[in-house]
């Protein structure tokens, strides 16, 4: 098995792609190919943990209520299906059984979270039971992220101690997948701004969820020694990475705005409530990609 190297511990990456049996079956991947898979998967978890916030926010607050209801069921279906997988692993998602023992602690600590807000983001079935569930979600959903987080790290520092994965690689797939939670937790802020939830502390959170996707998307682009990151190592990244940078402008406007206190027109709205979820398919697509490498 050929492992990841590289060059210089910042210029950049140099990687070498693992060869995979062409028989080898997902029920029972290589751990190098487990282990990316595993810090993708969690720190997608950390965002559809937003997901379901942010659908269940624009739901009650009457925007496209239908489709975000739809989108909360579907993010609250695959954390769940995902949360299971991680533990105990999972052939259609390419895990083996996970066996680490801090991992599995953390793990623990999300999923008594989980039985909780689980439960609220499942009685949201129309605008007003959306309503209704979104103090309770509004309270539970940060806990579940801060776990979820502390799980991304032990996955990240476990499979790249192995020696397998490289270090520097295991760090950009987490942080390439907090961009696609913080697409969400910023909308999801914005939203919470607009239905009269905890505004002020809506406010001051979103100004940071802001800085921090656009701290990291430039660090991803163009490298970053004080975070540790090279910049994108292939140009295809590159430009998926720009793709993301082009959504994200027109949006970080409107956060910005309303961080400063203005009031968002209908058809700002409408924008973030749709185009986020573009966001977080090109981040998504840029997630794979350093998954690949």
């Amino acid at each position: 098995m050929r492992r990841f190297t590289l060059l210089a511990p910042i210029a950049a990456f140099a990687f070498l792609v693992p060869i995979i049996p062409s028989h080898a079956q997902v029920a029972d991947v290589s751990s190098i190919e487990d282990g990316k898979r595993k810090i993708n998967l969690s720190g997608r978890q950390r965002m559809l943990s937003q997901r379901m916030a942010k659908a269940t926010c624009f739901a009650a607050i009457h925007v496209d209520t239908t489709a975000n209801l739809a989108q909360a069921r579907e993010a609250h279906a695959l954390f769940d299906k995902t949360l299971y997988g991680l533990r105990h692993g999972d052939a259609e998602q390419g895990m083996n059984v996970e066996r680490t023992p801090r991992i599995l602690e953390e793990m623990t600590a999300v999923e008594e979270l989980w039985v909780s807000y689980g439960a609220f983001i499942a009685t949201a079935r129309s605008a007003e039971t959306a309503q209704i569930a979104l103090p309770q979600i509004a309270n539970l959903n940060l806990p579940v992220l801060r776990q979820m987080n502390k799980t991304v790290g032990e996955f990240e520092r476990h499979y790249s101690g192995t020696g397998e994965i490289h270090p520097v690689l295991a760090f950009a797939i987490n942080v390439s997948g907090r961009q696609r939670m913080l697409s969400q937790k910023a909308a999801k802020e914005f939203c919470m701004i607009l239905a009269g939830v905890k505004p002020a502390a809506n406010r001051a959170a979103l100004a940071e969820t802001v800085q921090l996707f656009e701290t990291s998307l430039m660090a991803l682009k163009h490298g970053n020694n004080d975070m540790g990151l090279p910049p994108a190592p292939t140009d295809e990244i590159q430009n998926q990475l720009q793709k993301v940078a082009d959504l994200w402008e027109p949006l970080k406007a409107v956060f910005d705005a309303t961080v400063a206190g203005e009031t968002p027109s209908a058809v700002q709205i409408v924008r973030i409530a749709r185009d986020n979820n573009l966001l977080l398919r090109e981040m998504n697509k840029a997630v794979s990609m350093y998954s690949q490498l």
